[in-house]
């Protein structure tokens, strides 16, 4: 099962949370924002986290580093796909070459050309409004 959208099709939270259990992650509380929160059960000490934000593709995981501690990776449109999200579940170090975080690189679709475009495409009133939400200058 998927979610349709204007820019990608998203696996719904059920579907997200049997991925979850397949990889050994338990629910570690409760739904918020549109947002599930798994933890590795594998692990007591420093176990790794996956937040999955099923309305945006977005994907925050808490793991430890081997030489940096734990540390936490944000990535936005970070899946598309079952495939791509059970990816991360699999490997949360993975390195899927999208969504990776820097503010000065941000980037969100504008509603209403669909486009994807940076943060100095949009005024700061349209870009407080978030993602899914946002027009650009241009429109």
């Amino acid at each position: 099962q998927t979610r349709r959208g204007n820019i990608m099709s998203l696996p719904l939270p059920g579907v997200i949370k049997i991925i979850a259990l397949e990889y050994n992650y338990e629910e570690r509380r409760d739904e918020a924002s549109s947002t599930l929160f798994f933890k590795d059960t594998s692990t007591a000490h420093n176990p790794t986290l996956i937040n999955v934000f099923y309305t945006t593709g977005g994907v925050m995981t808490k793991l430890s580093h081997p030489r940096s501690g734990y540390k936490q990776l944000w990535r936005t449109n970070a899946y598309d796909s079952v495939a791509s999200l059970a990816a991360i579940f699999e490997n949360p170090r993975v390195h899927t070459g999208k969504g990776y975080r820097s503010a000065g690189n941000a980037v969100r679709g504008c509603i209403k050309c669909g486009e994807e475009k940076k943060r100095g495409e949009f005024s700061n009133n349209q870009w407080r409004k978030g993602q899914g939400e946002s027009k650009c200058t241009s429109c």
